[in-house]
């Protein structure tokens, strides 16, 4: 009886010894189009292509950028979160809404059937709960779109373009603007006077003064954008503007990221298109350009990092934190789904792809070290309470053997 005790003592041990094990190695799998959106000093992740057998994934983590000290894949600090049941989702888009921009705000996207009546779910990272918010549209709700891109505002509007409403891209793109306000819950309409022909798999990017730009992408027919072409979207005035680029402009692309510097600085990278009847894409070129937005001027340049760049990669994620852009996962061209990280420091406009970070210069650092100091603590902690119930069944063990042993003499 003893020892059957301790068995279930024992595997009881180990189920916990996994569970910690699992949180403290958890990787995420190679992807590309998943959705992605910076919040506080975290950058959350849902979904995407993976490999088959499951073409379609649905998990759910973050990256915390306050403790990225390298982009080695061994060390990278992931968290897995919790997800709802069953929802696969690629193709979407997210941004960090609500009052305090702490709200991860999925739209549409590529999602399980159960999941297609909810266009909006979103993910509050305070209390780390789910919900599907109650929006009125007194002017009509979107149709689920797909390979768009979002932004939101200082008041917490977000911006959507475009995009594809079938999972067929070819023969459904449309170029209608809606506009949800995350603070109140509630569905509007953007003007389509003046708007650019309807496009996927563009880049979308707030500036400043309020003004969104579009870059890239695709129309009808694989028919790409000119990157010289840039369409912007006046959220002061609800107006459509076009202005013509200069410089060294870029090939067409689409699936490529954009982030926005402090100097206003929109940084290109990737990206791809699909140019035979096989399906296969060519690589942008080159993969990294910067249009510079001051005073006005749209001018391209197209510096040459230093360092070792990544492979040519499509429809991945890019955030700027601090002066380091991040680059994830993406779907490197014609070779499957990439696993890795990238960073590139742009600061001083001197680009350079690095694998070692300064966590000194990353914003939000201190709350970071004692996040990770309470998980360090926490995991001490786990391993202690570990350890005292190994060694209280054992202490018990031998005792109720010693006791066992008396009383089997008691009656000899």
């Amino acid at each position: 009886m003893a020892f059957s005790s301790l068995v279930r003592l024992t595997l009881s041990i180990a189920l916990i010894s996994s569970f910690v094990l699992d949180v403290i190695c958890f990787t995420p799998l190679p992807r590309f189009a998943q959705t992605s959106a910076f919040i506080g000093n975290k950058i959350y992740y849902m979904g995407g292509v993976v490999p088959l057998p499951e073409p379609i994934i649905s998990d759910f983590f973050y990256l915390d950028t306050s403790v990225l000290s390298s982009t080695d894949s061994t060390t990278l600090p992931w968290t897995e979160l919790t997800g709802i049941d069953n929802l696969f989702t690629s193709s979407g888009t997210a941004v960090a809404g609500g009052a305090n921009k702490d709200l991860f705000i999925l739209f549409g996207g590529n999602m399980t059937p159960a999941e297609n009546s909810s266009l909006v779910i979103v993910y509050n990272t305070n209390n780390n709960t789910w919900s599907k918010p109650v929006i009125s549209a007194p002017q009509g709700e979107p149709a689920r779109k797909r390979k768009t891109q979002a932004v939101v505002d200082s008041a917490g509007k977000m911006y959507i373009f475009g995009g594809s409403t079938s999972p067929e891209p070819d023969i459904s793109l449309v170029n209608d603007m809606f506009i949800l306000d995350t603070i109140n819950w509630s569905w509007s309409t953007g003007t389509q006077d003046g708007a650019p022909d309807a496009r996927s798999d563009f880049s979308a990017t707030i500036l400043s003064n309020g003004f969104i730009v579009y870059i890239g992408g695709s129309n009808i027919n694989n028919r790409y954008v000119p990157m010289s072409q840039i369409n912007m979207y006046d959220t002061n005035s609800a107006a459509w503007v076009d202005k013509e680029a200069t410089g060294e402009i870029p090939s067409p692309r689409g699936g490529h990221s954009a982030v926005l510097t402090s100097d206003e600085r929109i940084i290109i990278y990737g990206g791809a298109v699909s140019i035979s009847a096989d399906g296969k894409y060519t690589a942008s070129s080159p993969d990294l350009a910067i249009l510079d937005t001051t005073n006005n001027n749209f001018v391209w340049s197209q510096p040459k990092a230093s360092g070792t760049a990544p492979p040519q990669i499509a429809y991945h994620s890019a955030s700027l934190v601090g002066d380091y852009m991040i680059v994830s996962f993406g779907n490197i061209t014609n070779k499957g789904s990439s696993p890795d990280v990238y960073a590139l420091d742009t600061k001083d406009k001197g680009y350079k792809w690095i694998t070692s970070i300064n966590t000194n210069t990353l914003p939000g650092t201190n709350s970071g070290k004692s996040s990770n100091v309470g998980l360090i603590a926490g995991l001490s902690v786990g391993g202690i309470v570990v350890l005292i119930l190994l060694g209280g069944g054992l202490f018990w063990f031998y005792r109720n053997k010693k006791n066992y042993k008396l009383l089997n003499n008691t009656f000899i």
